[in-house]
């Protein structure tokens, strides 16, 4: 017996996926938030774009935007500025920032020695990665709440003056 799958993209509707799609990301960018909600949004995907978690940054980001009930469109948002290619410069900041805050020891034998060295890198870095993120995403916090403020007061004085 033989199955026969059909591997045709006609099957695929193009043109109701787009417009499902678009309408979702209508009504996330619809919801009202907070420039507070906004911008820690925004520092929720900063934070977590910035830790070394290839593959996982995004279900990780928005099961912590769900359950801290963060506006997601600012999540997304972020995720998408901190790419791989952005972040790759903190990856080397961190591990200089945590090699100059944990030196590796001085070691007898060239097994201590290798895993001294280890030890070391892993330390340094997860320690230096953790600073450079947090600072980086009270900054990035500070940045976005001033601009969500600043659009808002924009938006209500011409609300205003229309009326």
């Amino acid at each position: 017996m033989e199955m026969k799958v059909d591997l045709s993209l006609n099957r695929i509707k193009a043109a109701h996926l787009y417009q499902t799609a678009k309408e979702k990301v209508a009504a996330l960018l619809k919801v009202e938030a907070s420039a507070q909600n906004q911008a820690m949004g925004f520092a929720v995907g900063t934070f977590i774009s910035l830790l070394p978690t290839p593959g996982f940054n995004f279900a990780l980001a928005l099961m912590l935007a769900g359950w801290l009930r963060l506006h997601k469109a600012t999540v997304m948002l972020s995720l998408a500025i901190w790419n791989v290619f952005v972040t790759a410069p903190f990856f080397a900041l961190s591990y200089r920032l945590g090699s100059w805050l944990f030196p590796a020891p001085a070691t007898v034998s060239v097994t201590e020695q290798w895993q001294a060295q280890v030890i070391s890198f892993v330390q340094g870095f997860l320690v230096g990665n953790l600073i450079v993120a947090a600072v980086v995403t009270a900054v990035s916090y500070t940045i976005v709440f001033l601009i969500a403020w600043i659009l808002r007061e924009k938006r209500s004085q011409a609300a205003t003056s229309a009326s």
